[in-house]
């Protein structure tokens, strides 16, 4: 199981789905996506291709030749790319509080204006902004010391780190037409209170995957996996079982890689 992480955060937002899924027997890689957590930003501003060459190289460099990922809000698109350009090495996906369609004209105006403000210096938008849709509003309050952990993240960040993805994202491909053509079992997770992805985006997608699992999960913000860990846990871990049973895997492994 590979994880892919959210802009603007890292790899510790999946850290309550670790233990549940080595204990289940899977092995587990945390990826910090260029520029992000403790991986280097290099000399190259990244595209969704790049970001998704890096988790090739990974799974090069660890000698996995298939894995099931999963990917969360940025996370998502850079998973929508490997299915596209490395079909071969996916073996399963899971997308969570992502959308196949690509930022309408405002959407890109918004993060366009972000990055030029992020490179002038002004980081205040960035932490307010996006703090306030991460969660849902009982769980802004329930996990305040996690959100506050969030925004140190965010602020520790370089500023060219976070503009480069937020070119990437607006950038991004649509990647709807490609939806019908993932012949991998797919599950696909939305959360009620979502004020970042629509849970109708899950909607959409589920229904024109050819194999599909569905989760919309109630009562929870975009992070999903933090407000209802339980739930969003039960869901992958059922999708797993279901979809790959019998399957051999290593026991008692988790990798975080930078």
């Amino acid at each position: 199981m590979v994880f892919i992480h959210a802009f603007p955060l890292d790899r510790s937002i999946w850290a309550s789905q670790v233990n549940p899924l080595v204990q289940a027997g899977f092995r587990v890689i945390l990826v910090d996506l260029r520029g992000f957590g403790e991986s280097a930003l290099g000399e190259t501003d990244p595209a969704m291709d790049i970001y998704a060459d890096d988790v090739i190289g990974l799974l090069n460099y660890l000698g996995i030749g298939r894995a099931v990922a999963c990917g969360l809000s940025m996370g998502g698109y850079v998973l929508f790319n490997l299915l596209e350009r490395f079909p071969q090495r996916i073996a399963g996906a899971c997308f969570v509080a992502t959308r196949s369609v690509t930022d309408d004209i405002q959407e890109r105006f918004v993060r366009e204006q972000l990055g030029r403000d992020l490179l002038r210096g002004d980081r205040h938008r960035l932490g307010h902004d996006y703090l306030n849709v991460l969660f849902s509003p009982r769980g802004r309050r329930r996990f305040a010391t996690e959100a506050k952990t969030l925004r140190r993240k965010i602020e520790s960040t370089d500023s060219r780190s976070l503009a480069a993805a937020l070119e990437a994202l607006s950038l991004r491909k649509d990647y709807t037409s490609l939806l019908p053509k993932i012949k991998v079992p797919v599950l696909v997770v939305g959360a009620e209170l979502d004020q970042a992805i629509h849970p109708r985006h899950a909607e959409l997608m589920a229904s024109s995957l050819p194999r599909s699992a569905k989760s919309i999960i109630n009562g929870a913000g975009h992070l999903v996996n933090i407000e209802k860990a339980g739930d969003f846990n039960g869901a992958l871990l059922g999708f797993l079982e279901g979809f790959f049973a019998g399957r051999n895997r290593p026991k008692d492994r988790m990798e975080q890689v930078a």
